[in-house]
């Protein structure tokens, strides 16, 4: 599927983006009792990573939700690998220096990714049909 942004079978630019706004938010806003200025890497790391894998994962989640004839087979291998590489990634991106509290910083993504990668995978079966 051709998006605005350009045709890339590996990494869909706008969702990355939308991912990595939102998700900066909310880990600013969960490390900002310790100062903004440890709140501040904490959230640019995870808009960083966010961009960058989040791009990666939505395109994944897609190219994964329509490969196989079964609608529920794509929807669960599709959202599980995406959920297990991401939160795995965004707990190792946290775990490294600046991040006052990584676990906490990695909530977020445990719970909007699963069901992010489902609507994504949904949406693009739908447009098959």
């Amino acid at each position: 599927m051709k998006n605005k942004l350009g045709n890339n079978a590996l990494f869909d630019p706008k969702m990355g983006l939308v991912g990595a706004v939102f998700l900066g938010v909310v880990v600013f806003a969960i490390n900002l009792d310790q100062g903004w200025i440890q709140a501040l890497p904490a959230a640019g790391k995870q808009m960083l990573y966010t961009f960058l894998a989040g791009g990666f994962m939505m395109r994944l989640t897609e190219n994964l939700s329509i490969k196989w004839e079964s609608k529920y087979l794509s929807y669960f291998i599709s959202v599980a690998t995406c959920t297990l590489i991401a939160v795995s990634l965004t707990y190792l991106v946290h775990s490294l220096k600046g991040t006052p509290k990584p676990l906490l910083s990695t909530l977020p993504t445990v719970i909007f990714a699963p069901p992010g990668f489902f609507w994504w995978a949904y949406k693009k079966r739908q447009q098959l049909a």
